[in-house]
């Protein structure tokens, strides 16, 4: 072997334990954040609910958590309330509100979280406003449910229907924007009532 070709061997090899190296730093600094604020003072009246079944607890908290962690890293832009419904049913709320962007980047993590395996069952709802994100005629100030799809392959984007069954994908990646579909993934079905449920437990993340 050619004494550059080892150069270049041991080159690489260099590059791939400091990238290595930079993540496992980044990944520690996010799961160890400190949290020196207090939440805020006044909760904000919304209609935002996530309904997660087909996981269990732990999962569920890690994965919260982990977007915590990321989102919240200098300012509070998600406060999810987690509800313990049953041993695999869960309902996420937000009584400080999140960004409608933000909501659907949540929606989209606990469906594909970092360093968890499962297949979780979601759908959250909500209603727009003008000033939202993506936005079009057939989407804005209506009442929509976001989900996955369980085809889905493309792992950067949610899915949104609304209550009059337009349906859309809002795609994450730069230079994407809401793409109207022309067949239905998912008709749109009523957000589950908090008041109808029996609560076994509430945690709040931050």
């Amino acid at each position: 072997m050619e004494y550059k070709t080892i150069l270049v061997i041991i080159g690489v090899i260099m590059i791939a334990l400091l990238l290595k190296s930079c993540v496992s730093k980044n990944n520690s600094k996010n799961e160890n954040r400190p949290i020196t604020k207090d939440l805020p003072q006044d909760k904000i009246e919304n209609d935002k609910v996530v309904l997660i079944e087909n996981v269990n607890l732990d999962e569920v908290k890690n994965a919260i958590q982990q977007f915590c962690n990321s989102y919240n890293q200098e300012d509070f832009k998600a406060l999810p309330l987690l509800s313990v419904i049953s041993e695999k049913k869960f309902i996420v709320t937000f009584p400080y509100d999140i960004e409608f962007e933000i909501y659907c980047y949540f929606v989209n993590y606990l469906y594909y979280p970092n360093d968890i395996t499962y297949k979780p069952i979601i759908k959250a709802w909500t209603t727009t406003k003008p000033s939202d994100m993506w936005m079009k005629d057939d989407i804005v100030n209506k009442k929509v449910m976001l989900y996955i799809p369980s085809d889905d392959k493309e792992y950067d984007n949610v899915y949104l229907t609304t209550s009059d069954n337009f349906e859309y994908k809002m795609g994450f990646a730069l230079g994407e924007s809401s793409k109207k579909l022309n067949e239905s993934k998912q008709t749109y079905s009523e957000p589950v009532k908090l008041d109808e449920l029996k609560l076994q437990e509430t945690i709040q993340f931050k």
